[in-house]
């Protein structure tokens, strides 16, 4: 995992403080080869209610497992290590059956964000959607559109 950089954070404005990776760019594929398969994401209370109202039963599909020192909440995986919401759509295309509900760890992807208080530090995890000439510019305006979830107050 390395850092993409360090992003202030103030009253809905990005500025980037310190950028380590210049011209990065990225397109989710839609191929889940790292993000779907590193068994079910840590969910919070927010990602819960949010995914309440798109799966029915959504409780039964969540594990409450040890992380270190702390426990987390998580999705359910299947036996494959599979995310439990990953569907196969066709031979290399893969979808979530909960998109739109989807957990904020899921749609951050490949991007971990760790925000302490107006500072938001962007690391950059395994991706074949990363360094793609079609993709989007990694910069302040894109962690504040595709991050806004981690940007707000």
């Amino acid at each position: 995992m390395s850092s993409v950089g360090t992003f202030s954070v103030e009253g809905g404005h990005v500025r980037p403080v310190k950028v380590n990776v210049r011209d990065l760019r990225f397109k989710c594929l839609r191929c889940a080869a790292f993000c779907c398969w590193l068994g079910g994401p840590v969910v919070s209370r927010k990602d819960i209610n949010r995914l309440r109202r798109g799966v029915e039963k959504i409780d039964q599909l969540i594990e409450t497992v040890d992380v270190g020192t702390r426990k987390a909440r998580v999705l359910s995986s299947k036996p494959n290590g599979q995310c439990i919401l990953l569907s196969k759509r066709s031979q290399n295309r893969y979808g979530c059956l909960a998109y739109e509900f989807r957990p904020d760890t899921c749609r951050s992807y490949p991007f971990r964000l760790i925000r302490k208080e107006s500072r938001l530090e962007v690391f950059v995890l395994p991706c074949r959607g990363l360094n793609r000439t079609r993709g989007r510019l990694v910069d302040e305006e894109f962690v504040r559109e595709h991050l806004e979830f981690a940007t707000a107050p």
